[in-house]
């Protein structure tokens, strides 16, 4: 595949053939598909195809532009594929982008949880994959939660630092722990209902569960969060939503759905 005129969120960070190899290419497997015009600026990348799972139901695209795409993820839908279901989220983008007439299947570039909704960003082109992992791993891509969580909270710019490890009596569920990874948050209440409250959380690190365990840990359990005490209000699944995603230039904010709204 050709790659040409690179839009600015991207160019800015390529200046040499040396600088490509380091920022985007992680691995010797991924560099050997590279090859680098420097006369005419021009990348070329062939990158071998691979069976991919597909599907063709409706999924609602929130972002798109040449490398990456953003799409809103329904509760009780896998991300990915966990070897059982084959109707995921990322076949279902692979579906469209397809149809689109896209050579490349699409990767997550994180994931939420299976009741969790909301934004979830996708890489577009294998090339950009490493650039896209490296920029989650080291923090650079902003992601911020809704929740509606039990009882009246009151919290502004409150930081919350866990140490987040798994429950070794459930291998579902994680705890805190002195033994943990760092985990990092910071909290911001937005409007209190009659017994329950909707809050904003920042999420600094991704650990897994992360917001689930602080809330849990604060006394304000997320609703339908049976696993972390959260009380079950209905059947919409976890009251939690990606919302809000920021990445270089790119600012994607997903709109809260109606299963939020409290009287």
């Amino acid at each position: 595949m050709l790659i040409k005129n690179l839009n600015e969120n991207y160019m800015q960070y390529i200046t040499t053939s040396q600088e490509i190899f380091e920022t985007f290419c992680i691995s010797k497997a991924h560099k050997k598909h590279l090859k680098i015009d420097e006369n005419n600026k021009t990348i070329y990348f062939n990158y071998p195809e691979k069976e991919v799972e597909i599907n063709y139901e409706p999924v609602n695209i929130l972002y798109e532009d040449a490398f990456l795409i953003a799409a809103f993820k329904p509760p009780f839908l896998l991300v990915h594929d966990d070897g059982n279901s084959q109707d995921t989220l990322q076949a279902r983008i692979n579906g469209y982008l397809q149809l689109n007439g896209n050579k490349y299947p699409a990767q997550a570039i994180h994931r939420i949880d299976y009741e969790t909704s909301g934004l979830v960003l996708f890489c577009k082109h294998p090339f950009f994959q490493a650039y896209c992992d490296k920029n989650m791993e080291e923090h650079h891509i902003k992601k911020d939660y809704i929740a509606l969580v039990q009882g009246h909270t009151n919290y502004k710019n409150k930081k919350i630092v866990s140490n987040i490890a798994r429950d070794r009596h459930n291998a579902k569920k994680m705890i805190i722990h002195p033994n943990g990874k760092e985990s990092i948050s910071i909290f911001n209440s937005l409007k209190n209902y009659k017994d329950y409250s909707l809050i904003q959380v920042t999420i600094l690190t991704g650990r897994k569960h992360q917001i689930r365990v602080q809330c849990a840990s604060l006394n304000h359990p997320i609703l339908n969060d049976s696993l972390y005490g959260g009380k079950r209000i209905d059947n919409t699944g976890l009251l939690l939503q990606s919302h809000h995603i920021q990445f270089n230039d790119i600012d994607i904010t997903c709109p809260q759905e109606k299963r939020f709204i409290r009287k």
